[in-house]
């Protein structure tokens, strides 16, 4: 049993929420969650920092809920609190955090908001209250700043703000509010869209992310021998990495569970396509392949150009091209019409999309409109059987991804749904190499869209091209909390960058954690991780990272892994290859005068 605790990513949007009431007098806050009865504790622990009345729902008849039936139960209580709290009105803001610390998803606030009908602002960093909302996030191109055009909408919070801390008064008035129970049937939910019954997926296997390693972290406790161990890796290593041997599957005469192709929503980016979508076109035709089915790309845009070439040439036998003008940037709304229209008419097995900013807004919206299951961030896909008494799948999509925290790994598994659905980490599959030479077949798609019906606007954006790109980084020197300032950042990391730069060779980039960029330490365009970029260099250094699944997922695909922390314990050194157990301050200087000859 987990504590039942306030999740620190609901108290940034606890804060993100505070700011909305307090520049709007006569609002009012209310804190909803779906919980066994102990959940109780966390809504009064809101109601502590920032009075309002608590609502849990909480029944038997939610347990085993995957995402689809979470988010089905919540938006059923949201519309009783639209109904008998607000008196009908619409005129309300939801604030989420970006997702459960155990789920790591991020899918159940845009498949609320897909199944209540409102737009969904993902991302949220920040946040101007004036004569009209202004919210700064994260979007596909750079940070954005959008502007609601019709209430209600939904926000999920990812950036770090001030928190609000409980007053001993707030505290005793919270013990004596009101916190209501409903149930399931209070609140209207269809019992089959409910807990295990309304779930579109299912856990396979769970297992240790130990079992999926195979290197064990060498300490060092020199800084000569340190960097000797380096040089020496990472020239051996020159002639680059191969991929791997695709995974075969073969069906042996079984008929298959599913039919129909395999499809990757293709994701422009400045004039061409994003890499990610190259990546999955790559594994789809690996997963298509012992199927004997058809890869597809579909693309959204303004107008395709030569986008649908380059597409079958990275392996797309055919890519269905939807343009329309509302197409050209990414906006959910006519984003998810366009693309749920085309998935129900046609029904692919498979559809994959990055899990990008916008994979991860889109994807749970799509899959929701199209009653498909989703898995959300996997880091390996494979076609398999599954066999357990009556139930007997051929050729089905195993998803595999980090759960509870990155404490254990989950395969799962599609059910009830006409497609299989997931979202992928970037840099998580080999590119394939282009071939020219490569035919296909082009599909226009009709996009039936109407601009009166848009809800957000973009007011600003501050495009990610004018930003450092860490991704083709063959090197790439990472800091963490552990640094404890800017100041060190730059004192450390910038001259052992420059350092293995001129000692390798290599094109060597300064990356951080996610608390590092929270911290102010340095800038979201090199954060790695889940909420930041994939890296896959030849050589990464985590100096005072302590190992989190969110970093982990964005670099456990380097090929060298050094890890400098002063904790012995610390989760990043079960991934890397070479280890120091120290102070940074004490480490790195020596790390530094060894790459510069031994010079003081």
């Amino acid at each position: 049993m987990l504590d039942s605790i306030l999740n620190p990513l609901d108290l940034q949007a606890l804060t993100f929420a505070e700011r909305i009431t307090a520049a709007a007098p006569g609002s009012r806050t209310i804190y909803l969650s779906m919980g066994p009865p102990q959940a109780r504790e966390t809504l009064i622990d809101c109601m502590s920092r920032v009075p309002g009345e608590g609502i849990l729902l909480t029944d038997r008849a939610f347990a085993g809920a995957d995402t689809v039936a979470t988010a089905y139960s919540l938006a059923c209580a949201i519309r009783r609190i639209e109904r008998e709290i607000l008196g009908g009105s619409r005129e309300y803001v939801i604030v989420t955090g970006m997702q459960s610390v155990d789920g790591d998803t991020a899918q159940v606030p845009p498949q609320i908001a897909e199944e209540l009908g409102i737009e969904h602002i993902a991302y949220a960093q920040g946040i101007d209250v004036g004569p009209e909302l202004h919210i700064r996030r994260i979007g596909p191109q750079g940070t954005e700043t959008v502007r609601p055009l019709k209430y209600p909408v939904l926000v999920t919070v990812t950036a770090c703000m001030d928190p609000l801390y409980r007053s001993f008064r707030q505290a005793r008035e919270a013990r004596s509010g009101v916190v209501q129970e409903w149930s399931a049937a209070s609140v209207g939910a269809d019992p089959a869209r409910t807990g295990l019954a309304g779930s579109r997926t299912q856990v396979y296997r769970i297992f240790s992310p130990s079992e999926e390693r195979s290197k064990a972290c060498e300490f060092v406790n020199e800084p000569a021998e340190m960097i000797d161990l380096i040089k020496t890796r990472y020239r051996s290593a020159a002639h680059g990495r191969q991929a791997a041997a695709p995974e075969s599957y073969s069906l042996e005469g079984q008929t298959p569970s599913y039919d129909g192709e395999f499809w990757v929503l293709a994701e422009r980016e400045g004039d061409g396509i994003r890499s990610v979508s190259l990546e999955l076109l790559g594994k789809a035709r690996e997963l298509a392949a012992g199927l004997g089915c058809c890869v597809g790309a579909v693309l959204p845009c303004g107008k395709a150009g030569n986008l649908p070439a380059d597409l079958i040439a990275y392996g797309a036998d055919c890519v269905y091209v939807i343009e329309h003008p509302l197409l050209e940037e990414f906006l959910p709304m006519p984003y998810k019409a366009a693309i749920a229209r085309i998935v129900r008419e046609r029904k692919p097995q498979v559809m994959l999309f990055g899990a990008t900013p916008m994979g991860r807004e889109l994807a749970p919206r799509v899959a929701y409109a199209c009653g498909c299951g989703l898995t959300a961030d996997c880091t390996k896909l494979e076609v398999g059987d599954y066999a357990k008494g009556a139930v007997n799948l051929v050729g089905i999509l195993k998803q595999t991804r980090p759960a509870l925290g990155g404490n254990i790994m989950a395969t799962i598994l599609t059910k009830d749904s006409p497609t299989q659905m997931a979202t992928v980490r970037p840099g998580v599959f080999r590119t394939p190499a282009r071939d020219a030479g490569r035919t296909g077949e082009v599909i226009d798609v009709k996009a039936d869209l109407n601009e009166k019906e848009l809800r957000v606007r973009s007011v600003a954006v501050e495009s990610f091209a004018s930003k450092v790109s860490i991704r083709d980084a063959e090197v790439v020197v990472a800091g963490g909390h552990g640094l404890r300032s800017k100041a060190d950042f730059e004192r450390y990391l910038n001259p052992l960058a420059e350092g293995l730069a001129r000692a390798l060779g290599a094109n060597v980039k300064v990356g951080a954690s996610r608390v590092a960029v929270e911290d102010g330490f340095s800038t979201h365009d090199r954060q790695v991780g889940q909420t930041g970029q994939t890296v896959q260099p030849r050589l990464y250094l985590a100096l005072g990272i302590s190992g989190a699944v969110q970093h982990i997922s964005g670099m456990q695909g380097s090929e060298i892994i050094v890890a400098i922390n002063k904790d012995p314990k610390a989760r990043i050194f079960n991934y890397a290859d070479y280890g120091m157990v120290g102070d940074i301050e004490a480490i790195v200087p020596g790390l530094i005068r060894e790459l510069d000859g031994g010079q003081s």
